[in-house]
Order: structure tokens, then sequence, then C-alpha cells
């Protein structure tokens, strides 16, 4: 792509085969194995293992102090709020100090957590752009990439998850700013709201099935893989050694699922699920709600965890973004503080010791979930020796940096994963402010490179190199390239 253009041109995405498992009433995509590829032309090597992408959305900041290490390099001390990052430690980056306050700014309308939201990933201003065509977010710039021909595509092209938020409140712009980070020529994609939808989607359809359809076929099988096992063995006959144990690890892995979904649905207070039908789990979206209940939180996180893990490790998806909940996210985290706690409420502290408490409390629950999903993409082997997570690009970042100042300098950023050995992400802490005092304020001072130089240089990891993407300029931070 040539320098200083703000958006990517999406066309020229080939199709080709892949490997998958298909009866009358099911599609299951496998694992990668590399042993089951084939090509019709003689010697040709075999494909490599696919790069894949997440970005994951923390809303309404974090309490920095607990979050950010106090010394530069690899040998940091666990804060607070990282502490639960350490057993994936040798795979992280923390960067402190970006800086995207001149792209999210001057806002109203949106206001700040709007304006932070709705440029996150595609680092366009939100006023003045709202139906900017330009508007492209980095998951779906990576896809020719990460979905190259000669690897075969996955199932789904990219996949957009999410926890419900604060749904009333759109700080006065278009709700899509708040509700959506993933973006293609201007449109948002919507999230996928609910673990039961998603496993539709994953391994029963193409798209969601509506809940009388996935009942009427429930009554046709007893499980999606009831229907495929058969042709799974006759596909395990042809595979190495190494591949079994990984279609054994998957076959194992789908069902283990499917039982969670099913046992949540049926547990009070749930919906009434027969066999592997989805219906909602937490009934219909409440968008006058401001305050997503704790119930919500905890039933569908970790079971959105384990769908996205074996999203990268069935090869059915390259590219997730996952909202940990809305722009001014009032998601109610009493199940982490002890007592109720809507997270933007808590998020204005006001200098609080009590409320800043709360806030570490919940900004630690977060990371640990990202902790436990990149542990578990750690744990998968690829054919050539590698982790999924090896060769995967992760994103962390938020709206704002601090929820009583709403600034978009100084935010919270983690980049995790290996890019496929392109990005040096090695354990190390990036401070881009020298002069940053410790112990550090809530705010510290501006000075750093612009957030989007972190996604230029993502780009070039890729082969996609470019001076700008939105409206960040600069080029790649080299340090965070091999």
């Amino acid at each position: 792509m040539a320098a200083g253009h703000k958006g990517f041109d999406m066309k020229g995405q080939g199709l080709s085969r892949r490997l998958v498992l298909r009866s009358g009433a099911a599609t299951v995509a496998l694992p990668f194995l590399g042993s089951a590829l084939w090509s019709r032309r003689a010697g040709a090597a075999l494909c490599q293992p696919p790069r894949r992408f997440m970005a994951w959305f923390v809303p309404n900041g974090f309490n920095m102090p607990d979050w950010t290490p106090t010394t530069a390099g690899t040998t940091w001390a666990p804060t607070p709020i990282s502490g639960p990052l350490e057993s994936v430690r040798k795979k992280i980056l923390i960067l402190t100090g970006l800086d995207m306050q001149a792209t999210a700014v001057p806002a109203m309308p949106p206001a700040d957590h709007g304006a932070g939201t709705g440029c996150f990933l595609n680092m366009i201003p939100v006023n003045g752009h709202e139906t900017d065509p330009a508007r492209v977010s980095l998951d779906q710039v990576l896809l020719p990439v990460l979905n190259r021909p000669d690897c075969g595509q996955p199932l789904i092209p990219s996949l957009q998850l999410g926890v419900q938020g604060d749904n009333g409140l759109c700080d006065r712009a278009t709700c899509d700013f708040s509700r959506s980070i993933s973006w293609r020529g201007g449109v948002a994609m919507p999230n996928i709201y609910d673990p039961a939808l998603l496993f539709d989607r994953m391994f029963a359809a193409a798209t969601p099935v509506p809940s009388a359809a996935v009942t009427a076929r429930a009554a046709r099988r007893a499980s999606v893989l009831d229907h495929v096992r058969a042709d799974a063995n006759s596909v395990s006959a042809r595979l190495s050694r190494t591949d079994r144990l990984k279609m054994d690890q998957f076959m194992t892995s789908v069902r283990a699922v499917e039982i969670r979904i099913q046992g949540l649905a049926n547990a009070p207070g749930g919906s009434i699920c027969v066999g592997p039908s989805r219906p909602s789990m937490s009934g219909p979206l409440n968008f006058d709600r401001g305050i997503t209940p704790s119930a919500v939180i905890q039933q569908n996180v970790p079971i959105f965890l384990d769908l996205m893990k074996l999203a990268f490790q069935c090869d059915i998806t390259r590219a997730i973004t996952f909202m940990l909940g809305n722009g001014s996210s009032n998601n109610d985290y009493s199940f982490v503080v002890g007592q109720s706690a809507p997270h933007n409420a808590v998020s204005h502290h006001g200098g609080s010791p009590a409320k800043l408490a709360e806030l570490t409390l919940i900004d630690t629950w977060e990371t640990t979930q990202i902790a436990t999903l990149l542990k578990s993409l750690d744990d998968i082997q690829e054919i050539d020796g590698t982790t999924v997570l090896d060769n995967t690009t992760f994103y962390m970042g938020s709206d704002i940096g601090d929820g009583s100042a709403h600034n978009h300098w100084d935010q919270p950023v983690l980049l995790a994963g290996g890019a496929s050995g392109k990005m040096k992400i090695d354990g190390r802490h990036l401070n881009y402010i020298p002069s940053m005092p410790f112990p550090r304020p809530l705010v510290g001072p501006q000075g750093g490179p612009h957030t989007g130089r972190v996604f230029l240089s993502i780009l070039a990891a890729h082969g996609l190199p470019s001076d700008q993407f939105g409206e960040a300029t600069g080029g790649p931070l080299t340090e965070l390239l091999r």
C-alpha cells in the first residue's frame, strides 16, 4: 500500500480449499493438520502454521499505578494488575506512554469513551468522520495476509465478539462507535454477544442459527460431533502421529464446550437447551439497561475464552476482536469486588483510595482472563514445534487511560504472542516516557509515540509496510520488529 493513504483496499481475497468435515446438520472445521494437506504440484512445500491476530478491548482504562512496571527492560517486577501475566511473561510486551489524544479529540460528540472506542482499532476520529468510508480496522486490513490462499482459508474470515456493556449510553453519537471495534469500509461489524450463537457459527453453520431452527435440528442429532465422527476417524487413519493427537484433543475440546453450554443453559435462570441447541443464554439484549448483571459476565466470559481458543486451534478463523465491555461499560463486577461495582462508576474514582482499590481488583480480573487465554494458546503445539500463541499477534488496549481524567494518552497497552517470529515480543517493558516519576501519578506525562505506530509495526511484521494508518503517521516502531 502506498504511504499516505488512511484507508486500505480490502479487495482481492481469493478462495481455496480447506479441510472440513460436513454432514447435513453440521460443518466442522478441523485443526490445522499439516500431514492432511496435499498439492497437485509435485514436491510442493508443506504449508506453514497459519498466522493469527486478536484485538482485545478493555473499557474504562486501568488504575495505571497498579499496572505500570517501575522499571524498563526484561527484569521488571510484577505489579498487582500485571501479575496474572507471569505465566506467559516471556511472550508479552508492556508499552507505557503511547498517545492517541490527537486522534480521539476534539470530540463532543461523542464524549471521551465513545471517541476512544470509535478510533480504537482504526485511528480515525469519530467527530467529523462518522460516515468516513476509509474507516477500516486493523483486523480487517490484515485479512489478506492471515487468510492467504497458499494455506487455505478459514471457515470464517473474521469474528467479532463482545460482552454486553453499557448499551444505553453511546456518548451522544451513533452507538456503533461504542459497541464495535471492527470496521470495514466505514461500516461497523457487530459483535456476537451470546456464546451459544458463537458456537453455532463456528461448528454448526456459516451464520448464527435462530433458536427455532436449532431446536428442530437438535431433534435430529445428539451432538454436532455425532454426524462427523466417522469421517473424522477416516481422516485420522491418514494422519501422522502428531496430527492424530491434535485431532483427538480437538474432538475432546469441542465435546467439553458443548457439555458446558448445555449445562449452563439448563441451570436455574438459564434458557432451556436441548442437546446442542443454542438459545440465548441471557435473553434479548436490553439496550436501555445501564448495568450488565454479574451473572452475564461470570457465565459468558469463560465460554468465550474456550471458544476463541478453539477458533484458532481449529483454524475456524484467524482474526478475532473481543470487547470485554462496550465503551462506557457498566459491567457489574460485584462478584470480584464483593459489593455492587458498575465498572464505569468505579472508574470515576475521584481519587478515592477505596474506589481505586476496587478498580485494581476489576483490572486484575481482566488481565487474568487475558492470561488464561494466552496460556491456553501457548499450550497448543503447531506442526513445526511452535505454539498457536507463537503464531498469533495479540493487542490489548483501552478507550482511555484514567477513568476520572478520560485521557487518551498513557493508556494500558499490551502486545503478546510472536507474530510468527516477526515481532520482538520478549517480556520487555518499554517505557516511552523516561521522565515518568515513580510512584507514578494516575495520569502520566505526554510525549510518547502515537498509539497507531504499534499498528504500523504489526502491519510491517505481516508484510504490509506503510507510513500511515488512519491518522497515525511516522512508520513502525523499529524496537518492536525483528
